[in-house]
């Protein structure tokens, strides 16, 4: 394979591979079964703080 092959597919095949990953993340992200997780986990970050 010569370079101007290899640079031709990492300017294609990076792109879509980036949004592919990119719609999974949102997808799970802001998914309404992990509702209750975030929120768990939002919660979690006050419990061990005390007041000034």
């Amino acid at each position: 394979m010569s370079h101007d092959i290899l640079v031709l597919l990492a300017k294609t095949f990076g792109p879509i591979w980036m949004m592919g990953f990119l719609a999974v993340v949102a997808i799970r992200a802001y998914a309404p079964s992990r509702r209750a997780a975030h929120e768990r986990a939002a919660r979690s970050v006050l419990e061990g703080e005390t007041p000034e």
